[in-house]
Formats: structure tokens, sequence, C-alpha cells
């Protein structure tokens, strides 16, 4: 009888034992699962603190270029300037020659009607005429004079360095 009483007391022992291990799991799963949800509460937590952080830097990434396109537009706008500027100088001696010419060839012709009205004096259409070929010299040299000067210019700015030409002038 005292075994069978023994194994009675086992018998309530062992069910007080399963009972207490089936609270023990109940109470385990019962962490597992509050620890679970309060990783994921932490892991949202710093996925909302690194997605703020992270669009704030965008944010700051945006406005800095926003500011590098806009200084990119004003230098922009000052090549544009400084290219135009620069074309207008290359375009003043072809300007200059232009309005050269225009007033030789005009200088020319006012020159000859002035040389043939001489009224029959021979002597004043001879110096008259002295006067329209001194002119004419002078006119000349300077046609010469610019051309040499255009063609320095052009060897200039083919890379070659210093003009040559004319090979005389050594």
């Amino acid at each position: 009888m005292a075994t069978a009483s023994a194994i009675e007391g086992l018998k309530a022992q062992a069910a007080a034992n399963q009972k207490l291990v089936r609270q023990v799991g109940w109470a385990v799963q019962r962490i597992e699962k509050h620890t679970e949800e309060r990783v994921q509460k932490a892991v949202e937590q710093v996925t909302g603190e690194a997605s703020t952080t992270m669009t704030a830097n965008l944010d700051a990434s945006n406005e800095r270029a926003e500011r590098i396109i806009a200084a990119t537009a004003k230098l922009e706008a000052r090549q544009l300037w400084s290219a135009a500027a620069a074309m207008c100088l290359a375009l003043l001696p072809v300007v200059v020659v232009i309005a050269g010419l225009w007033m030789g060839i005009a200088g020319l012709i006012t020159g000859a009607q002035w040389a043939l009205d001489v009224d029959g004096s021979v002597w004043l259409g001879i110096g008259r005429w002295l006067v329209i070929a001194v002119g004419l010299a002078a006119a000349g040299y300077g046609v010469f004079a610019s051309v040499r000067w255009v063609a320095g210019l052009v060897e200039t700015w083919k890379g070659r360095g210093m003009p040559t030409w004319p090979s005389w002038r050594r």
C-alpha cells in the first residue's frame, strides 16, 4: 500500500509537473510573442527614424543641388555675355576694314570729282591730281599694312605661334 500511495503521489506530482510545464510553455509563448511585438515595434521605430533621417538628408541634398544649378545658370549667363563680347571683339577688325574700304571708295569718288572740277585751269588740275595720287598711295599702304596685320593674326590663330610672314622681314 505504501507503494501504491507512493505511485499515486508520484502520478499526482507528475500531473502537477505536467501542468507546470504547460504553464511554463504558455508563459514562454507569451514572452516570445511579447518579445516579438517589442522587437517589431523597435524595428518600426528605427525604420521610421532612419526614414526621417534619410528624407532629411535627401531634402538637404536636393536643396544643395538646386543651389548648384542656380549657380551654374548664373555662370552660363556670364559665359554667354563673355562669348558675345569676344565675338564683338573678333568682328571689330572686320567692321573697321569694311568701313575703311567704304570710306576709301567714297573718298576716291569725291576726290575724282574734286580733281575734275577745275574750270579749265590745267595747273589746278595737275595739283589736284597729285594730291589724289598721294592720297591713293597712302590708302594703298594702309591696305597693304592691314592685309599684313590680318595675315599675321591668322597665323597666330592657327597655333603656329608668332607670325613669320613675310619672310623677307627676318
